[in-house]
């Protein structure tokens, strides 16, 4: 597949409804001042139709930001997509080193997924997860019982006792 660049509104991407990253709120500000002071520095992902696979924190930040547009490379998979930075030089610029410290870390402390959107999408888990992992990461969700306690009718007449109201 020949690659085609086009830049698009940013707003024309559509973001995830079944992310299973929830995000955290010091990530969100982690990733906004990342934007600010160092840039667009990594590539999102989308589908044929600007649907968002990976980066919908990236993109919602972006858009908080004002970013207005976004370069999009049609591809297969096949290539790899590089982002290169004109203005930065690893070897010489304190920012470049520090945008590679601040997406990693940004990407580690924005992290948090929802066992609820992960337990009801049609995936194999065990391809991400060993079973240990599974089970430790689902466990407080499918454990959770939201129905009501049984009542304790053994101690309802001891109860009555205290509740009748006084008659004056």
């Amino acid at each position: 597949m020949k690659q085609r660049v086009r830049v698009v509104p940013i707003s024309q991407l559509v973001l995830d409804d079944k992310n299973a990253n929830k995000g955290t709120k010091r990530g969100r500000e982690m990733l906004g001042h990342s934007l600010r002071t160092y840039g667009a520095g990594r590539a999102v992902l989308v589908d044929r139709h600007n649907r968002v696979i990976a980066g919908n924190k990236t993109v919602e930040a972006a858009r908080a930001g004002g970013m207005k547009s976004i370069a999009v490379i049609e591809s297969d998979g096949d290539v790899l997509v590089a982002v290169q930075r004109g203005d930065l030089d690893l070897k010489k610029d304190k920012k470049a080193r520090e945008l590679a410290i601040a997406d990693n870390r940004v990407s580690e402390i924005d992290l948090s997924w929802d066992p609820a959107i992960l337990d009801e999408l049609d995936v194999d888990l065990t391809k991400f997860w060993n079973e240990n992992e599974i089970s430790a990461l689902l466990q407080d969700f499918r454990t959770t019982d939201l129905s009501a306690p049984a009542p304790k009718l053994e101690q309802a007449e001891k109860l009555s006792f205290h509740c009748v109201p006084r008659r004056f």
